[in-house]
């Protein structure tokens, strides 16, 4: 919101700045965290490049998607997403089947073994996250649980729209 347009709602302004606040610890804290976690993971998946685990992560959340909506998600080129798929499909952990919709494109998914040992790693990293996180005071870690499940709420709506 414009600063002319939050001088109009001044209760509004005081929570965009509250909002800023909060953002600019999320943006320093964020990055410490997902470097933590997704290091547990990798542990649990050696040889494995962090594209190849971005690639891994975001076919763990769908139900099979092409190889364009990945490269998107993963900033790069069909064809340098297309080389990474590759790698996962000689490991066994991807499966690329033509698309009954459009003969042109692939549909990508986590095999059976590359869930179980996608969910293997997650489950490794949330007890070493557990571990972190048991220094905290009670109170702070129900308080930090209800808060970032508002968070994931307002990402879900925010990624949701975004599809559109």
């Amino acid at each position: 919101m414009e600063p002319m347009a939050l001088a109009k709602f001044p209760g509004r302004a005081a929570s965009f700045a509250a909002a800023g606040a909060c953002a600019a610890r999320l943006v320093e804290a964020a990055p410490l965290a997902m470097r933590f976690i997704r290091a547990q993971m990798r542990r649990q998946m050696p040889g494995l490049t962090i594209a190849q685990f971005r690639a891994m992560s975001f076919l763990y959340r769908g139900s099979g998607c092409t190889l364009r909506a990945l490269a998107d998600h993963l900033g790069v080129t069909p064809p340098t997403c297309s080389a990474l798929v590759a790698r996962l499909v000689s490991r066994g952990v991807v499966t690329r089947t033509p698309n009954l919709a459009n003969r042109r494109e692939v549909v990508l998914r986590l095999t059976r073994a590359g869930r179980t040992q996608f969910e293997s790693a997650k489950d490794a990293a949330r007890r070493k996250t557990a571990s972190v996180l048991a220094v905290l005071p009670e109170p702070a870690l129900r308080r930090l649980a209800h808060d970032l499940d508002a968070l994931a709420t307002a990402f879900t709506e925010t990624e949701v729209s975004l599809d559109r």
